[in-house]
C-alpha cells in the first residue's frame, strides 16, 4: 500500500501504516523537526520501516524522533517500539501504568487479556519485542509537545490503555478505546480487558470536547465530533 498520511492540525499527522492501522506523528513545536518529533503507536514490527519512511516523505528525519508514546501494549500499536528505542534516535518509549509489565517482556499476554492476549497465548499473533527501558505514562501527565499534549488514562481495552489529548488543536488520539471501521463506535466487545469500563473512557473524551478525534483504527472523526460520542453515551 501507498504511505498514506493525513494531516489533522498544525503537526499533526495520521500515519496509515497498514491496512485500517494508524501512528501519529507530533511535531513538537507545531510546525517541524527542529524542535524534535513525537511518535503516538507505531503499528506493528513489519510496519517501522513504512513508518521511517512516511516521516522522510513528510521532509522529516526520522533520526528526531525523541518519545514514542503508547496506547497500549497490543502488538499492532506497539510492535515497532522496540525497533525505534534501539535506533540511532534512541527516543524514550512510554506506556500505561498496567500495560508496562507486557511492554518491557516481564509478563507474557495470557487468556484474561482478551482476545489479543489468547492470541498471543496460541501463537497467533505474538506480543511486541519488549522494550526495558519503557517509562511508565501518569494520568493528567502533560508532554510539552505539538502546543501540550496530556495523558487520559482509558483503562478498558487493555488495563493501561492511555489516550492523549492536544487541546490548543482540539484533537484527540483516542487508541482503541474507539475505532472507526464501518461505524464509529467502542472496539468489539471481544478484544477488550474490560468492557465495563468503556463509558467512563467516552466521558473523558466528551469532557475535552475535542473537534478531531484520531482512532487507532480506520479514519479519523473530522465533523461532529462531540455529537457522535454524546450518541455513544447514549447508546
Amino acid at each position: 500500500m501507498d504511505n498514506h498520511t493525513e494531516r489533522l492540525a498544525d503537526g499533526v499527522w495520521r500515519v496509515e501504516v497498514g491496512f485500517y492501522v494508524n501512528a501519529y506523528l507530533l511535531a513538537n513545536n507545531g510546525a517541524d523537526d527542529t524542535a524534535g518529533l513525537t511518535l503516538v503507536d507505531t503499528g506493528r514490527a513489519k510496519h517501522g520501516p513504512r513508518l521511517v519512511r512516511s516521516i522522510r516523505l513528510l521532509g522529516f528525519d526520522p533520526r528526531a524522533v525523541g518519545d514514542v508514546l503508547l496506547t497500549h501494549w497490543h502488538s499492532d500499536h506497539a510492535g515497532a517500539a522496540a525497533r525505534f528505542a534501539q535506533s540511532s534516535a534512541e527516543p524514550r518509549v512510554w506506556a500505561g501504568n498496567d500495560d508496562l509489565d507486557v511492554v518491557r517482556g516481564d509478563r507474557r499476554p495470557g487468556r484474561g487479556d482478551a482476545l489479543p492476549g489468547r492470541m498471543a497465548t496460541f501463537g497467533v499473533d505474538p506480543p511486541p519485542a519488549p522494550v526495558p527501558t519503557v517509562q511508565a505514562l501518569d494520568d493528567r501527565q502533560r508532554f510539552d509537545i505539538a502546543g501540550g499534549t496530556t495523558v487520559v488514562t482509558t483503562p478498558g481495552h487493555t488495563p493501561g490503555h492511555c489516550a492523549f489529548w492536544l487541546p490548543q488543536y482540539g484533537v484527540l488520539l483516542a487508541g482503541d478505546a474507539l475505532w472507526n471501521v464501518l461505524r464509529f463506535s467502542p472496539m468489539p466487545r471481544v478484544s477488550d480487558a474490560d468492557p465495563s469500563a468503556r463509558p467512563t473512557a467516552i466521558q473523558r473524551f466528551l469532557d475535552c470536547e475535542p473537534a478531531v478525534i484520531g482512532v487507532g483504527h480506520g479514519p479519523p472523526v473530522t465533523s461532529g465530533a462531540v455529537g457522535k460520542l454524546q450518541r455513544l453515551i447514549a447508546g
